[in-house]
């Protein structure tokens, strides 16, 4: 007998109906009435939620966007994903020949044109490695979508799938599995009620089934959860990093770093030089007319000479100038009479008294969100082997592609799902996928100062 597709069919504002794949459970309003308890389903359910919300506080959907946001705020946060990401990247999605390894144990670097035509067509490294890498250093999360050909015989397509617009529907109440992905830019607001018709719903690849899954696919068209299995995690990965991003945290912190420094710069009189001006210098240094001048010339002249000073302190081109005056000291009383004095004042409020220091608070970001603080010049620059030198740098360089291949593995999964599926069929798709790296080294061992990592094939070909 030819299986069937089941649709529920539901009325929809306005009167409409419209039809869902089975158990999709998707809706356009909160749920109402009492919670399950009769199964020991998530508490989302019991929230109102008719998909798995991802919040950091129950009954709250907003995580990513926050995310997001708190991170765009903190320069030194995004730089540091930024880094990150493009070390991930290194020279670039390259693939072998599964055969070849198998028979001599080596990797070489194949291209083969229908796998670069299929790269090409789908702008696998702008479109989807980047942006994948980016979400999964933001959130730990990433979210891919598949297409197969009519006949099912080969996967035609591949799609990043921004996590901020993408949840999980809830847990099949028989299976206990998160059957869909479901797709809207609404999920980014956090509100809690996303429209149907604004849900984009695909099947969720499940990947314990392994043939049955296929077999049972209704359409071309497949999802994909990429992500580390955290402890506790149920539907999305925990962000091993979650404290830098709770409230008052170290992103916190940083983000009001310049908000605070602006207003004292704004708001705080700063004042460089005291200058005391006795008033029988004047009477010395114009000691034949002073005693006859008008209210109006001795205060020309006390403001010219006040311009004067200022002239000679303020600005660059003036730094380390002398000013001279002329005075008079009394050898009886050993008192100096007239005589000019400039102090410079000590500005009492500085910043740091206020302010936490920056530097820490961005190396605690740095560090949380994996980097190091060589890496984005942080570190102090020490030389001879020493923080911040180049020797620094370039080791954290070297340990960072050498231990990134741990999220590799996670974020090249579907691709090399999709190179296994279709060498069923195409032998040109016998390949394994990797990202090719380039060590740093110094001249002294090699002239160019570049070392291929274990997987180039130029390292064997020398």
């Amino acid at each position: 007998m030819t299986p069937h597709t089941v649709l529920d069919v539901v009325q929809v504002d306005g009167g409409r109906h419209q039809a869902y794949l089975n158990n999709t459970q998707i809706t356009g309003r909160k749920a109402t009435g009492t919670g399950r308890t009769d199964s020991s389903f998530p508490d989302e359910l019991e929230r109102g939620f008719l998909w798995a919300p991802w919040g950091d506080k129950p009954g709250k959907d907003d995580l990513p966007r926050i995310i997001r946001e708190k991170i765009m705020k903190v320069p030194i946060a995004g730089r540091t994903v930024y880094d990150l990401v493009r070390m991930a990247y290194g020279d670039g999605i390259a693939y072998y020949h599964n055969q070849e390894r198998l028979e001599t144990g080596r990797i070489t670097r194949a291209y083969e044109p229908t796998v670069e035509r299929f790269l090409r067509d789908n702008r696998i490294a702008n479109e989807w490695y980047k942006p994948q890498m980016l979400d999964y250093r933001f959130i730990m999360n990433t979210f891919s979508e598949m297409i197969f050909s009519r006949d099912m015989r080969q996967v035609t397509n591949l799609f990043h799938k921004e996590t901020e617009f993408c949840r999980l529907s809830l847990q099949n109440k028989q299976s206990l599995n998160v059957d869909f992905l479901l797709y809207a830019a609404d999920f980014s607001l956090g509100q809690g009620v996303v429209h149907p018709d604004r849900i984009n719903v695909l099947p969720l690849y499940q990947w314990q089934q392994g043939e049955d899954f296929l077999r049972k696919l209704s359409g071309y068209k497949m999802a994909w959860h990429s992500r580390l299995k955290t402890p506790g995690s149920l539907y999305y990965a925990y962000v091993l990093w979650m404290g830098l991003f709770r409230e008052n945290g170290w992103m916190d912190a940083s983000a009001t770093v310049p908000e605070v420094v602006t207003a004292m710069m704004k708001n705080q009189v700063r004042l460089k030089y005291q200058i005391l001006i006795p008033e029988n210098y004047f009477t010395i240094r114009y000691r034949d007319s002073w005693s006859t001048m008008s209210d109006e010339e001795r205060s020309k002249i006390v403001d010219n000479l006040v311009d004067d000073i200022n002239t000679q302190l303020a600005g660059t081109e003036n730094a380390y100038m002398s000013i001279a005056t002329v005075f008079n000291y009394d050898h009886g009383s050993r008192e100096e009479q007239g005589k000019i004095q400039i102090i410079a004042i000590d500005d009492k409020a500085k910043k740091d008294d206020w302010v936490p220091s920056a530097e820490k608070s961005d190396a605690q970001i740095v560090q949380s969100l994996g980097g190091h603080p060589s890496m984005v010049g942080l570190a102090p620059e020490g030389g001879k082997m020493g923080a911040g030198s180049g020797s620094d740098k370039r080791e954290v360089y070297n340990t960072e592609i050498s231990i990134n291949t741990f999220d590799q593995e996670i974020i090249l999964e579907p691709l090399n799902w999709i190179a296994q599926y279709n060498a069923r069929t195409n032998p040109d798709w016998d390949i394994t996928f990797y990202i090719q790296h380039t060590e740093h080294t110094t001249t002294n061992n090699q002239e160019s100062g570049l070392v291929p990592n274990e997987h180039s094939p130029n390292q064997e070909n020398q």
